[in-house]
């Protein structure tokens, strides 16, 4: 018994005396346990010397969602589903240029070389811009339906010169078409801490107009008072097309749509502020456009109808890239431009009925030519949950060296009695723009 006790009570005095060499070689090291209830800037009572750092945040710094008062003094270091407490970096506002100095509040914080007050920040740093999913109702309209050159395809009563009318129906030049609604999801994959693989898909199924015209109901409501552009609106009568020409009903329809996916490639980058951020893009698209035109007549010696279509598959690699800015804490503006440069693989279909000419149809034809394509927009990002934020903003949208079916119902194409087809027009272009509003979540 005397010998278990003697060996115990010199063990003890063994780790005493070596606690005791270790802190007297600590502190003649300039070392000093941290004490986790000091206050910025204090000291353990009876040490020197000047610190630089605080060993933890103070009370009412404390975000309640990451721990609050208890563990900012010391109390408590995991949340209440026992995960562990990160406290972000904190910006500071007053702090001068270059980084971690003296800021009485934090004790040391990001400074702010731009010195912009936008107002709205509290404890947490606005870093990069990012999401996982996000998904956006579009709403687009195309600059101009079948393209501002083509004339009306109806006269009410025969025209008063070639190319005139006196009162003309069925007019693709003057249908301002109206936002039509499609939709856009993108997801991101985390590649690493920088950079993130994206896909984004982009919808829009309902860029068309219908038109309609009746001789009893318009003009002096009399029967088969139609004339076409074919004939020139009835101007010479030797061109008259049986099906198009002394008409009751004409009739226009079209429709196109326009589909879009992207993979990208994005990596992150952060300017001299941590308010402004954005990414550098990367990647490879496929744009697909479609449109079908159909002009259809009643006439008073036959019914016939003319339609056209054509297909732009456009497949290349793409380059851009976007940038953000804090405007307060938990809202972001930012802006987003990309262009490249495609294969335009075109094809030109039409057909028709009409028998009572030798020709009035552009041939079917198909080809390769480069295009090009450029995006732009500009938007917000306001995060209303943890996982949550709602967006919306503008975009623009210009694609050219398209084949269109609005291009190739010129009027030159219609300057001679019986109509012959001109050769095909491969020179197109479309530009879209509208809105957008979605959501994005976060794992």
């Amino acid at each position: 018994m005397k010998i278990r006790l003697a060996a115990i009570c010199l063990t003890v005095g063994l780790v005493t005396l070596g606690m005791g060499r270790q802190s007297c070689w600590s502190q003649q090291q300039g070392y000093y346990p941290p004490a986790m209830n000091m206050q910025p800037g204090m000291l353990p009572a009876g040490q020197g010397g000047n610190m630089h750092y605080a060993s933890q945040i103070p009370a009412n710094m404390a975000s309640p969602l990451a721990g609050g008062p208890a563990a900012a003094t010391g109390g408590q270091f995991v949340d209440a589903h026992g995960n562990q407490i990160v406290m972000p970096a904190n910006y500071c506002q007053s702090c001068p240029p270059g980084g971690y100095e003296g800021c009485s509040a934090m004790g040391g914080a990001y400074g702010d070389p731009m010195a912009v007050d936008f107002s709205g920040y509290t404890e947490d740093q606005i870093g990069p811009h990012y999401f996982d999913v996000a998904v956006d109702t579009v709403f687009l309209t195309p600059d101009s339906l079948l393209g501002a050159e083509i004339p009306a395809f109806t006269s009410y009563g025969i025209g008063l010169a070639v190319g005139q009318t006196i009162n003309p129906f069925l007019d693709p030049s003057g249908q301002d078409e109206d936002y039509q609604a499609g939709w856009r999801v993108a997801m991101r994959y985390d590649l690493g801490a920088l950079s993130v693989l994206e896909a984004t898909y982009t919808g829009i199924y309902d860029l068309d107009f219908r038109q309609s015209v009746v001789s009893t109901q318009v003009g002096t409501m009399m029967p088969n008072q139609l004339f076409s552009i074919f004939s020139q609106y009835g101007f010479n009568p030797a061109g008259f097309i049986n099906e198009f020409d002394q008409a009751q009903v004409h009739n226009l329809e079209y429709d196109s749509d326009l589909q879009s996916t992207e993979i990208s490639y994005r990596r992150y980058w952060v300017g001299n502020n941590p308010r402004v951020s954005g990414t550098y893009l990367l990647g490879a698209r496929y744009v697909r456009m479609t449109e079908d035109l159909v002009f259809s007549a009643e006439a008073l010696n036959g019914s016939g109808f003319l339609g056209t279509d054509s297909e732009n598959d456009l497949v290349g690699f793409q380059f851009g890239g976007d940038g953000w800015i804090g405007v307060r804490q938990g809202l972001r503006f930012g802006c987003e431009g990309k262009a490249g440069v495609y294969n335009n693989r075109f094809k030109f279909n039409s057909n028709s009925n009409v028998t009572s000419v030798s020709s009035v149809l552009q041939p079917a034809e198909d080809g390769n030519q480069v295009a090009f394509v450029a995006e732009g927009g500009a938007s917000f990002v306001a995060d209303i949950l943890p996982s949550w934020s709602v967006r919306g903003g503008y975009q623009v949208m210009y694609i050219n060296e398209l084949v269109l079916v609005g291009n190739n119902f010129s009027s030159a194409q219609f300057a001679s009695v019986p109509v012959t087809p001109a050769a095909l027009a491969t020179g197109g272009h479309a530009l879209y723009h509208g809105f957008h509003a979605g959501l994005e979540y976060v794992w």
